[in-house]
């Protein structure tokens, strides 16, 4: 692969991006204001440097932007187009006029309560797009934080999803951390992939941010900052800014939880929760944004000969800076200095939270609660979250896991459905209703359940509740061709009585068997219905004619005219018939055989 360096302004890309201006200069990528000559609008080029080129993976680079271009939302930047450009990877984006997030904090510092609220809202928008589409950011900051011109709902645009994870490699693996390190959630530090908690984690610490002015971990060691975030609790904004409501900056610590599952699942249901947020200030705080420290001359000048009252004016001014100090201290511990941060009492377990927390100053109410993931005995959680603005001595509410949630499946066979419901209902189970046939329960009431009765399943498992439409329908038989003897056993082992049984005559089926049955076979029928049978004699019998005297020929034609087999016997080729095997006047079945003979 080969590669160019330096500024491309003036390049044609793809024989028809002309790149105009560099806009924007990276760790990994350059920006360049374009030229789409084709369509005739103005783009983003958004190339990928030498230096970071080396390690680029080409196909989960092609593989986000693809994903990305199907997005369509207002907060994301959309893609164009992707490529290479002189062994150059590339992506042409939708060019946003106006600045980066960072650019607005580096004048600012920080944010209105309000404008950040109205931020962060917009960039979860976005986000949630992404999140419903299967694909996670990695990377939020305000470095990837556009803010448009004269923008209004569509002001904040996020941009580079997945561009660091596509750099340094598969995002389902445990490589190298591809993220910010003051903005990195902790799994991603621990080696695990990202998830949409993830994003979650990384923006309530954008979050943070915009309310304080600062990140809560900093410092020039980007690994040290990395592992403070999966050692360290976020502590809460209030700290940094007083005037942050206490349900914002609850949200916060939340929503910057070390464990995952602590967090809000996605960026829309972070967005929920800050939406139904009050984002007036905190009482007793100005709700004005803090200006960076000035340094102010604090020296009284005080000439140097002293009159003979100088004395008592010092007493004044020194009782009076008593009093101003006690109503000072009195303000401060009313509006601040009874109040401290609730500590984690996560790491604690059932017998030692309570020592813990008085040792910390607080007292506990212990409560029971189910997890799927904390152990018996273990912390679940604790209101107030960890950080969150507290009064000493105040008591904390700590939930304490007694394992999954599990229940029995009730035994439920012969109850009403309406019954059944209402038992279900106790566990939030999802019922869904079937219906069968039984032979045991009546119509109407529950003859099983799946899962089966006692076995034990989480709450809020499906239960399918089976109900009896009573005794199922009956097809009948089919007993032709059956002794008459094995075909009554047979309908009567299918619930059916036997009606009339008629015999007739048949050429075709032997004697003893059934020749047919009404209702015929196959046709419905239900309990004690009765079956008629027709049951076989054999052939008709046939009276057997006097042919002594005929010609043999003439007799042997007569006879089998009447169904017999004949055999002959006879000394000459013609003859008359002077005995009959079978004598004239009898009956005898059609088939039988009879004998003549001649001379």
């Amino acid at each position: 692969m080969t590669t160019t360096t330096g500024d491309l302004t003036g390049a044609r890309v793809d024989g028809r991006y002309r790149l105009q201006r560099l806009i924007a200069r990276g760790g990994m990528a350059d920006v360049y204001e374009a030229h789409d000559e084709r369509l005739d609008r103005t783009v983003a080029v958004k190339i990928i440097t030498n230096a970071a080129v080396a390690g680029f993976d080409m196909k989960a680079f092609a593989n986000e932007a693809k994903t990305i271009a199907r997005l369509s939302h207002p907060n994301v930047v959309a893609v164009f187009d992707q490529g290479v450009h002189e062994g150059l990877p590339y992506v042409v984006m939708e060019y946003v006029p106006g600045t980066t997030l960072r650019d607005l904090l580096n004048r600012r510092r920080r944010l209105r309560i309000e404008e950040a609220v109205e931020v962060c809202g917009q960039l979860l928008d976005g986000l949630q797009a992404a999140h419903d589409a299967g694909l996670m950011h990695r990377d939020i900051k305000p470095e990837n934080i556009l803010l448009k011109k004269g923008g209004r709902g569509d002001r904040v645009k996020v941009v580079d999803f997945g561009l660091a994870e596509a750099v340094h490699g598969d995002r389902d693996t445990a490589g190298p951390l591809v993220a910010t390190a003051a903005y990195v959630a902790p799994e991603l530090v621990n080696g695990k992939p990202a998830t949409t908690a993830s994003d979650v984690y990384s923006t309530a610490i954008l979050l943070y941010e915009l309310l304080t002015g600062e990140v809560p971990f900093d410092g020039a060691d980007s690994g040290a900052v990395a592992r403070r975030h999966v050692d360290e609790d976020v502590p809460s904004p209030q700290l940094k800014a007083p005037d942050v409501p206490d349900s914002l900056a609850e949200l916060v610590t939340t929503a910057a939880a070390r464990r995952p599952g602590s967090r809000p699942v996605d960026a829309g249901a972070f967005l929920r929760r800050l939406q139904a947020i009050d984002v007036k200030p905190a009482p007793n705080s100005t709700g004005k944004v803090p200006r960076p420290t000035r340094v102010v001359q604090t020296t009284m000048v005080v000439d140097s000969p002293r009159s003979k009252r100088s004395w008592k004016a010092l007493l004044t001014l020194g009782l009076i800076a008593v009093l101003l100090v006690g109503v000072a201290a009195a303000g401060w511990w009313i509006g601040i200095g009874r109040y401290t941060s609730t500590p984690s009492l996560l790491d604690q377990t059932q017998e030692s939270v309570g020592a813990y927390a008085e040792d910390q100053g607080f007292e506990v109410d212990l409560v029971d609660g189910y997890s799927e993931s904390v152990p018996v005995g273990q912390i679940v959680s604790q209101d107030p979250g960890v950080g969150d603005r507290i009064r000493r001595g105040s008591t904390i509410t700590v939930v304490i896991s007694q394992g999954p949630e599990r229940y029995q499946v009730p035994n439920l066979a012969g109850m009403t459905e309406d019954k059944a419901q209402g038992e279900l209902a106790k566990f939030d189970a999802e019922v869904k209703v079937d219906h069968e046939y039984s032979v045991d329960i009546p119509a109407g009431e529950i003859t099983r359940t799946d899962p089966p009765a006692g076995e034990e399943v989480k709450a809020g498992t499906p239960v399918t509740l089976f109900v009896s439409d009573g005794f199922p329908p009956l097809q009948v038989p089919d007993v032709v061709g059956r002794s008459e003897d094995d075909a009554v056993s047979e309908l009567d082992a299918e619930g059916l009585a036997i009606g009339e049984i008629t015999r007739s005559n048949s050429d075709t089926i032997d004697a003893g068997l059934v020749i047919s049955q009404t209702p015929a076979a196959q046709a419905p029928a239900g309990p004690g219905d009765t079956v008629d049978l027709v049951v076989s004699d054999g052939p008709e019998p046939v009276e057997v004619p006097d042919v002594l005297g005929m010609d043999i020929e003439e007799a042997t034609e007569k006879l089998e005219g009447l169904g017999f087999k004949v055999k002959t016997a006879q000394i000459w080729f013609t003859g008359t018939v002077f005995d009959q095997s079978l004598d004239a006047g009898t009956e005898h079945p059609k088939g039988s055989e009879i004998w003549l003979w001649a001379r």
